[in-house]
């Protein structure tokens, strides 16, 4: 694994429209689509920014089944972590207050996938990587920079993660009184000074979402400029959920494509790119 165990490192997006999907995203991101074929099933699509070119890989899109969408199943973008032994993880997390989502499955030729859920409800995906080993740009304008959890019981849901993956969470903010906190993945302190650990965040569910409304993994896209990036979402027949505003010294907005699907976006600095 080139990445560490533990670390989310791929999102992907199910959706009943795969092609107005990646209509959407490219004239918002930029992203190009290459379909993969699947064995005897639709084309899974690798989404690109700047080109498809080894290096510029971003994040995974393919379609719903049809029976999710028959029963009214929401689109929906899922956060994987990178693990060594999916199996293995699949098997730990009942005994760790969790539920097995999809067991374990091969996809031929590029890894082991599965999906678990916390013990509030939240599915996140696993992934053992063999020839696709992940997303390779994070944290620029026009890729996944981040995810948290948005849980309606947080203090039930941290120490499945802490167990699973060796995550420990501290708050973001510790002198505040934000109840945000991240998930470290390192040997609690024993990390050089001055390096982030930090893989994820989390917090209770926000006030004022709809009733009903699961507990969820969050997934963040970076731009370079938030108040254009969420004008342009509606543009393209999406909608916006709240923002843009500021937080935490940055520009954010919550957003949802056409098809249902929410995500988040951030500024993040264009020196970056």
């Amino acid at each position: 694994m080139r990445y560490p165990n533990g670390l989310p490192g791929w999102i992907d997006l199910q959706t009943p429209d795969p092609d107005g999907a990646k209509v959407f995203y490219g004239e918002l991101f930029g992203w190009v689509a290459e379909d993969v074929p699947t064995d005897g099933g639709p084309p899974y699509s690798m989404l690109y920014r700047g080109g498809i070119d080894k290096g510029n890989l971003v994040c995974g899109l393919g379609p719903m089944d049809p029976q999710q969408v028959e029963v009214g199943m929401p689109s929906v973008w899922a956060t994987y972590v990178l693990v060594g032994d999916v199996d293995e993880m699949v098997t730990a997390a009942p005994g760790a207050g969790g539920s097995v989502v999809m067991p374990a499955m091969d996809v031929t030729g590029q890894g082991r996938l599965a999906m678990v859920a916390d013990p509030a409800g939240a599915a996140i995906g696993l992934w053992q990587p063999a020839g696709h080993e992940g997303a390779d740009l994070f944290n620029v304008p026009n890729t996944w920079v981040w995810s948290d959890l948005q849980s309606h019981d947080l203090a039930a849901a941290l120490p499945f993660y802490e167990e699973l993956f060796g995550w420990h969470w501290e708050k973001a903010d510790p002198a505040g009184g934000s109840d945000y906190v991240v998930a470290h993945l390192d040997a609690k302190g024993e990390t050089a000074e001055g390096v982030d650990t930090g893989v994820a965040g989390a917090m209770p569910m926000p006030p004022g979402v709809p009733e009903g409304t699961p507990s969820v993994w969050m997934i963040y896209i970076g731009v370079e400029d938030c108040d254009a990036a969420t004008a342009k979402v509606v543009e393209l027949g999406g909608r916006v959920e709240a923002g843009p505003m500021d937080a935490g010294g940055m520009r954010m907005s919550v957003v949802a494509d056409p098809f249902g699907a929410y995500f988040q976006m951030m500024t993040v600095p264009t020196a970056a790119s």
